[in-house]
């Protein structure tokens, strides 16, 4: 039996109902992403579901949990920029997905100033809750990261043994992390194993055609 997948769902342009969805969800995930950049946590709870869940590199829990731990650290200054972002819709539920690239803070390796720039997509569920469409699952796609020297043509002091342990599609970002303690689950959905993308999107689309 062939699986149905969400991202084959017909973006019927006539359907002014299904276009109003979409604008509406589309401008839920990049405000949410503005409040996260702003450290405006309440407000971006706020974008969340009761029940809401994320799954992130250093994160993997209730969205109330994660809302605790990026305010008590005052969001540790990442920031986000949007490259574009999809969504489709069946009803009451959602899926979105948007392309970005991540800007950690700058940070030092042995004294050295670098900036860890990460490529991935913020994959996200959507409900519709009382009329107000409302997130409840919180994935990131990874696609690749770079780590670069502040000032231009430096060396960056890298334990490459350490490095290689990690998973390509965020090895810069679990080094990083690392060095502040935090462990990184090395099962998340990356495109150097497109079998965890394509079990995410599964279950996704099981949901959304359930």
């Amino acid at each position: 039996m062939t699986t149905k997948n969400f991202y084959d769902a017909p973006l019927n342009q006539l359907d002014k109902a299904a276009f109003q969805d979409r604008a509406e969800i589309r401008e839920l995930l990049e405000y949410e992403r503005y409040c996260r950049d702003n450290g405006l946590y309440p407000q971006e709870a706020a974008c969340y579901s009761d029940d809401a869940r994320i799954h992130v590199s250093w994160y993997d829990g209730p969205a109330k949990g994660y809302f605790e731990k990026v305010s008590a650290a005052n969001g540790g200054g990442a920031k986000h920029k949007i490259n574009s972002t999809s969504v489709w819709v069946n009803g009451n539920k959602a899926i979105g997905e948007m392309t970005v690239m991540m800007l950690s803070p700058r940070t030092k390796l042995d004294g050295q100033e670098v900036d860890l720039h990460s490529y991935a997509r913020i994959f996200s569920r959507l409900k519709k809750v009382n009329g107000v469409w409302k997130l409840t699952d919180g994935d990131c796609i990874y696609e690749r990261d770079e780590l670069i020297p502040a000032v231009p043509g430096q060396a960056i002091a890298i334990d490459t043994k350490e490095l290689a342990t990690y998973r390509s599609s965020y090895q810069g970002l679990c080094y990083i992390l690392a060095r502040t303690g935090l462990q990184s689950s090395q099962d998340l959905p990356g495109e150097d194993k497109p079998e965890t993308v394509a079990k995410l999107y599964n279950e996704a689309s099981a949901w959304f055609f359930a």
